[in-house]
């Protein structure tokens, strides 16, 4: 049955394929009238798109180019500096509620060779709350470099802006 079916198929693709060459081209020239196809390095014979000496060229582009030429004008450029900034970066690396958690990840980043600092945090509830930060940075670049180590102990940090001292 599947021979039956696959030959089935060649065939109807086989007179797909004859139906196709049968139609006529969509330009209205007939497969006679068609230029044959060039394959190979045989070059054809002159084509008509080609002007006579006598003709005038019918592009103008290559003369209005050069008067087309545009001068940007000159702008310093901008190279930010720390010095220049009114803040710093401050990596948060994570937030606990017991201090032997904070010193627990504390010292795994440590390992990483960042300088990090535990700070006591009281919220509005009265609720204590010990934050692992490693910073504060004064370029983004040393930032990023600190950003990168962390997640690759799987540490997903928290970038802040804060105001210099």
């Amino acid at each position: 049955m599947r021979w039956i079916l696959s030959l089935a198929a060649v065939g109807v693709f086989i007179g797909f394929i004859v139906y196709l060459n049968t139609l006529e081209p969509v330009d209205g020239t007939t497969p006679e009238q068609q230029q044959p196809a060039v394959t190979g390095p045989e070059k054809p014979a002159k084509s008509k798109a080609e002007p006579k000496a006598d003709q005038e060229p019918k592009f103008k582009f290559y003369d209005m180019l050069p008067e087309s030429e545009v001068v940007p004008p000159t702008v310093e450029e901008y190279t930010p500096s720390p010095a220049n900034q009114d803040f710093r970066y401050l990596v948060q690396a994570g937030s606990f509620r017991t201090a032997e958690d904070a010193e627990r990840q504390r010292a795994q980043i440590a390992f990483q060779g960042l300088q990090t600092r535990v700070s006591q945090i009281e919220t509005s509830e009265g609720k204590t709350w010990y934050r692992v930060n490693v910073g504060p940075f004064d370029s983004r670049s040393q930032m990023n470099s600190a950003v990168d180590k962390l997640v690759a102990i799987n540490i997903q940090p928290l970038v802040r802006k804060i105001p210099k001292e």
